[in-house]
């Protein structure tokens, strides 16, 4: 039997310590997990012993409270957000080992008082879920950084399926976890394929040119949506602003590949270096965002890695609101290599595009399951986890995942590569 709970029953709740990005380190006394980091490279989870991007070091002289202090399974909570939409992302800490670790700024604490009532892995899972969220979005406040109290969080009422049902949810939802995480992993190999391959030609031959004699920005093709105009909007196209995915719209303005650099806020990372997108597809894209066409002889593939390689903080502008102008964008020089010398570049992206498409697939698969497992709509005692595993090593797997599950598939619920 399942039973209904407060959260503030089973949980607690701790904010993060703060401390500046200055004083991290490559190596050190704890683990810090920065709120700038958790939507850059994690999803989900973190995982200590395996992460999926390195995770910075504080010393031991830091001032931190044993409640700042991470322990494994707890849940690191996202709480606070330049944008709404961004709040209520929970990512499970797997730290078997117990190394010493530290949540960061704007990061909240969730760990689990009674695990006799609920696996910390289910519990983010639900965390996670839009039917959450929705509930979570009702506690909201601010009006440019927006924040949701622990307090209220903690009052929110869930309902608890039996433990065994809680441990064959998460099995079934990890697999189609792994399945992503392998796929970002591979994404991440042929990046750094791409992006050697393109100093080796740099080695070989290279010239300095002008972004605005390689690129056409089309920045005038940009229309800005508010959050009430977006939410009358939903539909099944990305809507991008400067850094990622804001939302999703009826319609859209862009087709095809194209690479978005932030034009003001977020425009550039620690090292210096442009905040990119490469997107491709149906999508609308808001006037926060530079959008860079193709038109010369080099692919916007070859552009990308070299924004990537390149140092921009001398064409920003702005102390309190950082930009960059299309003025500043179009002088900006780039060291080329002979066009020819990278088509092997369109192979590389048409397979980064393929794992990308799969992963979407699999967070709508994800997205669609959640609620009618934990609901019980979905009888998950009649889910063969293995066969589940088996079919999700296979291209093209979430297609084939639906009849695992459903006696028919869901309509629209996605659309495999063909």
């Amino acid at each position: 039997m399942g039973c209904k709970v407060v959260l503030g029953d089973i949980c607690s709740f701790s904010r993060g310590a703060s401390i500046p990005r200055a004083r991290m380190h490559d190596t050190g006394d704890y683990l810090y997990i920065h709120y700038g980091d958790l939507y850059k490279g994690f999803d989900l989870r973190i995982d200590v012993e395996s992460p999926s991007k390195p995770i910075p070091f504080i010393l031991r002289g830091e001032k931190v409270k044993e409640s700042q202090c991470l322990k494994d399974q707890d849940i690191v909570y996202v709480l606070t957000s330049e944008t709404v939409d961004d709040l209520g992302h929970a990512y499970l800490f797997n730290n078997p080992q117990n190394k010493l670790a530290v949540s960061g700024t704007e990061t909240t604490i969730v760990r689990v008082k009674r695990r006799d009532l609920v696996i910390p892995a289910y519990l983010n899972y639900l965390m996670s879920s839009p039917c959450f969220i929705g509930e979570l979005r009702r506690y909201v406040r601010g009006m440019k950084v927006f924040r949701v109290h622990p307090a209220d969080v903690s009052r929110i009422e869930i309902e608890l399926p039996h433990i065994e049902t809680q441990r064959k949810v998460v099995s079934i939802l990890d697999s189609i976890y792994t399945k992503q995480r392998i796929n970002t992993q591979l994404n991440g190999y042929l990046l750094e394929l791409a992006t050697t391959r393109f100093e080796q030609a740099l080695f070989k031959s290279n010239r300095v040119v002008r972004l605005g004699d390689i690129v056409k920005l089309e920045d005038s093709k940009r229309v800005p949506l508010n959050s009430r105009d977006r939410d009358a909007r939903k539909g099944p196209y990305p809507y991008y602003g400067a850094t990622s995915i804001m939302d999703y719209v009826d319609d859209y303005l862009f087709d095809g590949i194209r690479v978005l650099l932030g034009e003001d806020g977020s425009v550039i990372d620690e090292s210096g270096r442009p905040i990119l997108q490469y997107v491709w597809g149906k999508y609308w894209v808001n006037n926060h965002a530079h959008i860079l066409a193709a038109a010369s002889d080099y692919s916007l593939e070859a552009i990308y890695i070299a924004l990537q390689r390149t140092p921009i903080s001398h064409i920003v502008t702005g102390a309190v609101q950082r930009k960059i102008s299309q003025r500043n964008l179009n002088k900006l020089k780039l060291e080329m290599p002979d066009a020819k010398s990278l088509e092997y570049l369109q192979d590389i992206f048409a397979a980064y595009r393929c794992n990308c498409e799969e992963n979407r697939g699999l967070v709508s698969l994800r997205d669609a399951l959640l609620p009618k497992l934990m609901s019980g709509e979905i009888d998950v005692s009649k889910i063969d986890v293995a066969q589940l595993n088996s079919h999700l090593e296979k291209r093209k797997a979430a297609a084939s995942v639906l009849s695992l599950i459903f006696p028919i598939a869901l309509p629209g619920l996605w659309s495999p590569m063909q």
